[in-house]
């Protein structure tokens, strides 16, 4: 086994949201606070308790982790494959984790900022051929810039785009083309990944989530999302602090515990992967 680099993006779930250094609870403690009060547990940066960091920390080597809250499965294949391009004559010592997020959140480029932007759709159902939602949320990082304090100009912007150019079965259907296209394109490559979250997993073609998708056993269970793997082990933000807060993002231990648990299933499984 060579790996060299770890590269990790999804959403907030892989990248530590709700366990910012800024974060509280409803008592307005800290939430970082609340594990050093209860757990004797601190730290400083939140890349330092990621599943990731924790998976890198054991096989002594480095770790990338662009993983945003908001982000989604297109902006995990763009910036998956810029690095594994910006990494090319090394390519056969990385590994890939790729959480793959639900529908309705958006990767658009931005002409006015010249940078990318994360925005999201909440969907009112699972019906590929409703495109009703119960929200539009604006980009997330730009909310004091041209736009405007109020983020008002850019939802403006995006409810414009959503009314004239958003299809939600059109854009499932490119997002299944592009998932299966970049993992074709790492299979080829001999580039080692592994890829978890669920709702394409029906449109992925056989032979790149035969093994590439992850099945981690847990008690009976298997486990195929990290979300799911907090919820199961009882793990979530507002378990770990006594309901002190609604989160149900993956609290530390359950980032401890998965990076863990993944780390023996890639150790085990590297040659297939």
């Amino acid at each position: 086994m060579k790996i060299k680099k770890i590269y990790c993006n999804g959403c907030s779930h892989s990248a530590g949201g709700g366990l910012e250094i800024n974060r509280t609870l409803k008592n307005n403690t800290k939430v970082v606070d609340y594990y050093l009060s209860k757990y004797n547990i601190q730290w400083e940066n939140i890349n330092e308790i990621l599943y990731s960091t924790i998976i890198s920390n054991k096989l002594n080597t480095e770790s990338v982790n662009e993983a945003a809250s908001g982000g989604g499965t297109e902006r995990v294949i763009r910036m998956a494959y810029d690095f594994v391009k910006s990494n090319w004559k090394n390519k056969e010592e990385l590994f890939l984790i790729l959480e793959l997020p639900s529908l309705g959140r958006l990767d658009l480029y931005s002409s006015k900022l010249n940078d990318y932007i994360i925005a999201n759709l909440q969907f009112k159902n699972n019906d590929y051929y409703d495109n009703s939602i119960n929200g539009l949320y604006g980009t997330r990082g730009y909310y004091k810039d041209e736009y405007g304090n109020d983020n008002l100009k850019v939802v403006i912007a995006l409810k414009s785009f959503y009314d004239n150019f958003f299809s939600k079965k059109i854009y499932f259907l490119n997002l299944s083309r592009q998932i299966n296209t970049f993992f074709g394109y790492l299979k080829s490559n001999k580039i080692k990944y592994i890829f978890f979250g669920g709702e394409f997993l029906p449109t992925i073609d056989v032979e790149y989530k035969k093994y590439n998708s992850l099945k981690l056993k847990v008690g009976k269970q298997i486990i195929n999302d990290f979300h799911d793997f907090a919820v199961e082990t009882n793990s979530t933000i507002a378990e770990e602090c006594d309901f002190l807060t609604d989160d149900l993002h993956p609290g530390y231990f359950a980032n401890k515990n998965f990076g863990n648990l993944l780390f023996d299933y890639i150790i085990e499984n590297y040659d297939n992967l």
